[in-house]
């Protein structure tokens, strides 16, 4: 961890800068999943929020990964800049920022996440581990797909 992660509570970004918060949540009784995002502005106003459920099996770990790609998307198509991305996924943070690839499927996700952040390196990004009290919107949102499928705000 660095000096950076860890936040209890969600603050506001900077001036002229916003936050993604992602999480993603493993449905086993039914054999789905669900990942979210949120976005706000330096005023903590909402600029978009996105849940999503799939169906089939999947590790938490990819559909954490997945949901972090998914926010790295948004900000490659929407050319912003000062942007802080935060996840309650300390594992996976980890392994974006240490850069060390495998030979699985989830070390190829996690190799595109950090060549997308490596592409983005020009526009400040900032990748965080928040703790899930600093996550609640993110997680709730996740843990709700169940009820709107694919939903955007």
């Amino acid at each position: 961890m660095s000096h950076n992660d860890g936040d209890e509570h969600w603050r506001k970004p900077m001036i002229n800068s916003i936050k993604i918060n992602s999480d993603a949540a493993i449905f086993e009784d039914s054999k789905c999943y669900g990942r979210a995002y949120i976005i706000r502005d330096h005023e903590g106003q909402l600029i978009e929020a996105r849940s999503k459920y799939f169906q089939g099996r999947l590790h938490s770990d990819l559909a954490e990964v997945f949901g972090i790609k998914k926010a790295l998307s948004w900000i490659m198509m929407r050319g912003c800049k000062y942007v802080i991305v935060e996840s309650d996924c300390l594992q996976m943070v980890q392994a974006i920022r240490s850069s060390i690839y495998g030979y699985s499927y989830l070390a190829s996700v996690i190799e595109e996440c950090c060549d997308m952040l490596a592409n983005l390196r020009s526009k400040n990004i900032l990748f965080r581990f928040v703790k899930r009290s600093a996550n609640r919107v993110a997680h709730y949102l996740a843990r709700h797909s169940f009820s709107h499928a694919d939903r955007t705000c």
